[in-house]
């Protein structure tokens, strides 16, 4: 089941980040923990982990991307109960938590790159060059391609299921979300409200 919330603020208003932490201490309440949230920059995961960490008390384990080695948190996530892990970069893709331990990944944007990155910006130059569009030709296939890799977070085994949820309202008001949930596998249908 994938989920876009309609009533979270676009990323970059300023009332994004408190209900990025409502949206998200919600949801792992809902499912007990066993939540992956998948972020694009650390320090929205910082300040993210942390309100969510103050709304859930101590009855959940916030488990941060940069606190532990990787597979350390991962361990950690896998054996506990009430565990929440705050993931970027590494964690989109390449991580396998199976069966009931991962119930729900929550993306709380868009994943894309940043474009002043020297390589990104090179490449952007180079596609413009020849009269081509580098956010339609580029930018938003490396998005997809990533929030493909995010989205398979939850399903790792023909048995598993859980809730995909994707708190950046983009994805259905813009016209490049359309290549997002196109992208998304078969039988898989987007459900969007408040």
């Amino acid at each position: 089941w994938m989920g876009i919330p309609t009533d979270v603020p676009d990323p970059g208003s300023s009332d994004h980040g408190a209900a990025l932490i409502d949206a998200v201490a919600r949801s792992v309440a809902l499912t007990q923990g066993r939540t992956f949230v998948l972020f694009t920059s650390y320090a929205m995961l910082r300040r993210t982990a942390e309100g969510v960490g103050r709304l859930l008390g101590r009855d959940y384990a916030i488990l941060k991307q940069g606190d532990l080695p990787r597979e350390r948190l991962l361990a950690l996530f896998r054996d506990g109960k009430r565990s929440v892990l705050f993931g970027t970069d590494s964690f989109w893709e390449g991580v396998d938590v199976r069966g009931d331990a991962l119930s729900c990944v929550i993306l709380t944007r868009l994943p894309f790159r940043v474009p002043n990155e020297p390589i990104q910006r090179a490449r952007a130059e180079r596609i413009e060059a020849r009269g081509g569009d580098a956010f339609s030709e580029m930018s938003v296939p490396q998005a997809v391609l990533r929030f493909r890799q995010g989205f398979g977070r939850l399903i790792r085994h023909r048995q598993d299921r859980g809730v995909v949820l994707v708190l950046d309202g983009r994805i259905v008001k813009r016209r490049y979300g359309r290549r997002f949930l196109s992208s998304l596998s078969e039988g898989v249908t987007p459900h969007s409200a408040p």
